[in-house]
């Protein structure tokens, strides 16, 4: 019994990880002629090299500013007890939903993650956009003094987005805690139930609720798309066509087969995503799926004879190091 207690309590004492790292979904370990090194340059205190041994993360260097999940494109990274789904439907039942941060408990929210920098996630700022028709306020009022101050630009970036994809969109990025309209929550448990009786109809509880319904991952033998393009496909169910395209021909990846294709298929192979498949037709290239295809650039660096050709329309905005003038 001596040695089992010992163990537990090592990791009992063991600091939590601020980011996880599921190797599987790795572009990098998944495919070697694959030289991503998205977290790397974006991570400001340089918390991931590169080894022998493949990725690591030093978690007594990372600020869990969660800038590396927002640039991921498979989802490799986490941060361990943060559920999308669960925050939206946090949100959800607030009439003006203030979203803030873990680390600034002095600030006004309603719902709160570890560091907003998740938020420079394009798809992840959609998803926003698209759930709460009625206004959403981010609480970013704390950035500007906080160690993690630098997703700014990110978060910025990724909200500027919004008025190509969401027009009329009511996500609000707050600076100024003037500008911060926070209502906290003072119901009773049978108050708190009867309003959201009636709140039923509103956009977000509904948009919600329909999420929460059978979030599929689409997975494909080993293949799997990330939760949040999962989500965002959803929510895209119940927009306009016009919608729909405007926000897949901005964010979502576009291949193109060229005359150099020799209808080998190891793209389908190295495809985490399913994005691309096998074509029934003989001599024929794959077929791509863009609603899939989460801009890896694996199929591109794994083709031999450059047949395929990535363009990248999610335009994921990299704030690297350098440009930190860090």
């Amino acid at each position: 019994m001596i040695a089992p207690m010992g163990n537990f309590a090592l990791q009992a004492l063991m600091r939590e990880a601020a980011v996880t790292l599921d190797r599987s979904r790795c572009v990098r370990h998944r495919c070697t002629a694959n030289a991503c090194t998205r977290c790397i340059d974006v991570c400001p205190t340089d918390s991931f090299t590169w080894t022998k041994g493949g990725l690591q993360i030093n978690p007594d260097t990372c600020t869990q500013c969660l800038s590396c999940l927002s640039v991921c494109p498979t989802a490799a990274l986490a941060s361990p007890g943060l559920s999308l789904p669960q925050v939206l439907a946090d949100l959800a039942q607030h009439r003006l939903p203030v979203l803030g941060c873990k680390g600034q408990p002095g600030s006004d929210a309603h719902v709160r993650i570890s560091c907003l920098g998740y938020l420079a996630h394009p798809e992840l700022m959609t998803i926003l956009a698209l759930v709460f028709p009625e206004g959403l306020q981010l609480n970013l009022t704390a950035c500007d003094e906080c160690p993690n101050g630098h997703i700014l630009d990110g978060i910025v970036t990724a909200h500027g987005r919004l008025h190509g994809s969401v027009s009329n969109h009511a996500v609000k990025l707050i600076r100024d805690k003037k500008d911060l309209e926070y209502a906290a929550a003072t119901l009773s448990r049978r108050q708190f139930f009867l309003l959201f009786q009636e709140r039923t109809n509103r956009a977000a509880v509904t948009m919600v609720k329909r999420l929460q319904d059978n979030i599929e991952q689409k997975t494909y033998g080993k293949k799997q798309i990330p939760e949040i393009r999962a989500l965002l496909l959803k929510a895209m169910s119940a927009s306009t066509a016009a919608r729909k395209e405007s926000i897949k021909e901005q964010q979502f990846g576009k291949i193109t087969f060229t005359s150099d294709c020799c209808h080998s298929e190891r793209c389908v192979g190295v495809c985490p995503t399913g994005a691309i498949r096998s074509s029934r037709m003989s001599n024929s290239p794959p077929v791509f799926d863009q609603t899939l295809c989460t801009s890896c650039f694996s199929c591109q660096a794994f083709c031999r004879n450059r047949g395929v050709v990535l363009s990248d329309n999610s335009q994921i905005p990299l704030v690297t190091k350098r440009e930190q003038g860090l």
